[in-house]
């Protein structure tokens, strides 16, 4: 019985994750495809059914929510240079200047900047996991619906082979 709970996590962290990664897209996160390639999910059984866990790479979170100002960390220049270079194809020196010029736009605006939003076919640039999820919520009710249904009717027939031998149950 536990396989049918198995199978509809497996069912709906399907669903879940192409819909994360199509909204990902929809909002212009695709420069390198690292982080659409990164959204995945796994199916962790636990003693009343199963539990659905959500992965992507760790910059993905800020992407989704968004970061308030910016900083001088070498890690954010060292992100920035990176994407520059792969963004507008320049040598180190340049990715430099580009970096620490997006350093100071997302220090005043934060981040995603409003120009960022040029990339998104949504017009949004953060919520992608609440949204894609949002957009396929109806297909998830729809398997939990489904496996309830069979839950029950497993139940109800047990119930009946156990209580009453003598009736056929098919």
């Amino acid at each position: 019985m536990s396989n049918i709970f198995q199978d509809a996590a497996n069912k709906i962290g399907q669903i879940a994750i192409e819909a994360v990664k199509l909204e990902l897209a929809a909002q212009g996160h695709r420069l390198t495809g690292a982080l659409i390639d990164s959204v995945t999910y796994q199916v962790k059984q636990t003693a009343t059914g199963a539990l659905i866990e959500g992965l992507l790479l760790d910059y993905g979170i800020p992407v989704n929510t968004g970061v308030r100002g910016g900083g001088k960390a070498s890690k954010y220049i060292a992100g920035l240079k990176l994407f520059a270079k792969l963004r507008f194809r320049v040598n180190e020196r340049e990715a430099t200047r580009i970096a620490f010029a997006i350093a100071n736009k997302h220090k005043k605006e934060g981040m995603p900047t409003q120009a960022s939003k040029r990339f998104s076919s949504t017009g949004k640039r953060t919520g992608a996991i609440q949204d894609g999820l949002s957009n396929v919520d109806d297909k998830i009710q729809e398997v939990i619906n489904e496996v309830m249904t069979t839950y029950i009717n497993i139940i109800f027939v047990e119930a009946f082979k156990s209580n009453l031998p003598d009736v056929k149950v098919q």
